[in-house]
């Protein structure tokens, strides 16, 4: 529903009617609740900003809107408001990153009969949804979709024999702060609806707007990522997990191929083993590819000489120096990382395959250690002239962890 129809009137006279009401009852006869966040300051006088924008609805169009019909918040309501010559105060400290996570590790999950973990259902359906987000699409789900898409998820990787019921993280997500619900009718939003009041009404799901909003920046979305797996989903094989909902980006620092994914599309004989004759067979193909900066991959490689900053391997090729500049946050989705030179190693061939694989990584010591625990340690070679951002290093570990690679690191 659009608040585009209200006038600074209509404004007038639902805070007229609020005060001649009184809060409770204003908020009682029109399906709200106390807001816990922003405010209408109006002569010394705070209004709920939500209820006075749905009661001004209905002064304008003679449509009154239901706290489930449209959604709160800086982007909808108090820029409405503000847009009318209004002041709409924000009483609670806006959510950023450490109040994110802080959300997520505090989610109220269930245990089952006889059951000591906590339940994935929560912990999965926001996994979804943050793919969801990484693909840029709606940041609010209808629940058809959201039931055909979450509840296959929950039998695959929720706990064994638990029942699949997509219903309760649909609903119960909003005790999170991070997520709401729209499209359940005022008398119906008090307690848990059932199933054929979501089937009937079609409501829709997802973050709140200033969550989606924080979930944009790829650094904060990794982190997301990783609080949510550490918290609730210690044993579950995040590689099958990440690709199954579409996060399978994030099994790699870069853009290597699955070693185990087959040759389908190419052209062959039905026996591997049949001699082949005349040249091998070739297909058309269309991709979309990343330009890098040329300059900079060969200003890396000027710096530290054509030597790997790991293994201080020098490789040759064609009787020449040979080195690979390797991004340590990539460029492509799901990470976004910077074309730059703060962003770069020199690397050999190996250890360039071995880094975007999250096989090794670098300490906040400078050290390079094996996630498997099977090497040992030695430190990154550094040249003079050559900065790296240590910000992007913390990205790489951070993505090591969320493979259940190795423990994060402080």
């Amino acid at each position: 529903m659009g608040l585009g129809d209200i006038r600074y009137e209509d404004v007038i006279a639902a805070t007229e009617e609020f005060r001649r009401l009184g809060r409770d009852d204003f908020l009682r006869k029109y399906g709200f609740k106390r807001a816990r966040s922003y405010e209408l300051v109006l002569d010394g006088l705070r209004y709920d900003s939500k209820a006075i924008a749905g009661v001004a609805h209905g002064h304008a169009t003679g449509e009154f809107l239901r706290a489930g019909d449209f959604s709160g918040g800086a982007a909808t309501v108090a820029r409405c408001l503000r847009d009318l010559g209004f002041v709409v105060e924000n009483g609670e400290t806006p959510l950023d990153r450490a109040a994110l996570l802080k959300h997520l590790r505090k989610l109220k999950v269930s245990r089952g009969p006889g059951s000591s973990e906590p339940s994935r259902h929560q912990p999965l359906s926001l996994l979804w949804a943050i793919s969801r987000a990484a693909d840029e699409r709606p940041r609010l789900t209808p629940w058809p979709r959201f039931r055909d898409e979450v509840g296959p998820l929950l039998v695959e990787f929720g706990l064994p024999n638990a029942k699949a019921t997509p219903e309760y993280p649909f609903w119960h997500l909003r005790g999170s702060g991070l997520w709401e619900v729209q499209g359940i009718p005022a008398e119906s939003a008090e307690r848990m609806p059932k199933v054929s009041l979501l089937d009937a009404h079609h409501p829709q799901a997802g973050f709140t707007e200033e969550a989606a909003a924080l979930l944009r920046d790829p650094v904060t979305r990794l982190a997301t990522l990783t609080t949510i797996c550490e918290t609730y989903l210690q044993d579950v094989d995040r590689q099958a997990l990440f690709e199954r909902i579409g996060l399978d980006g994030y099994t790699t620092a870069g853009s290597l191929l699955n070693p185990s994914e087959g040759e389908s599309g190419d052209v062959g004989t039905d026996d591997e083993h049949e001699r082949a004759t005349g040249p091998a067979p070739r297909r058309a193909a269309t991709r979309s590819v990343i330009v890098r900066d040329e300059a900079l991959a060969r200003k890396v490689k000027e710096l530290e000489g054509d030597l790997c900053q790991i293994c201080d391997t020098t490789l040759r090729y064609l009787n020449r120096p040979y080195s690979e500049a390797a991004h340590i946050r990539g460029l492509g989705r799901p990470h976004h990382g910077p074309d730059e030179l703060r962003n770069l190693l020199c690397l050999c061939a190996n250890c360039h395959v071995l880094f975007d694989g999250l096989e090794i990584y670098v300490d906040p010591d400078g050290l390079v250690r094996g996630t498997r625990d099977d090497r040992e340690p030695r430190p990154l070679r550094r040249a003079p002239g050559h900065p790296i951002d240590e910000a992007h290093l913390d990205y790489h570990r951070d993505l090591c962890t969320l493979n259940a690679r190795k423990p994060a690191v402080d």
